[in-house]
């Protein structure tokens, strides 16, 4: 199941449907994603990071990433989704951290 729909749904409720962001993630697209990143904290903008269980390569520096934010730097209204199917890949700090939702 996509959550996708769903979650632009809920942006659109939260007034938040101008200041959504995506990216389906793969191979080369760490460094796009990283960009995008950067551009929300600042903006205060929603990103959603899917699949990222087929990332998993980078998935060393998006823990890294996640790990050094910075809540002083970053725009408050900032929120960061990730998607992913289950993998044993999937930085464990992350998940510790975050909220999470399952669809069935």
């Amino acid at each position: 199941i996509d959550p996708t729909m769903s979650w632009i749904g809920f942006a659109e409720e939260m007034g938040f449907s101008e200041r959504l962001d995506s990216i389906s993630l793969g191979q080369g697209q760490g460094p796009i994603a990283e960009r995008k990143l950067a551009a929300a904290t600042k903006a205060g903008s929603w990103l959603l990071l899917q699949n990222c269980h087929l990332a998993v390569s980078w998935m060393p520096k998006m823990e890294s990433l996640i790990e050094n934010f910075d809540p002083s730097q970053m725009h408050p209204d900032f929120r960061l989704w990730l998607t992913a199917m289950p993998s044993p890949a999937f930085p464990v700090a992350v998940l510790q951290n975050a909220v999470k939702m399952t669809l069935e």
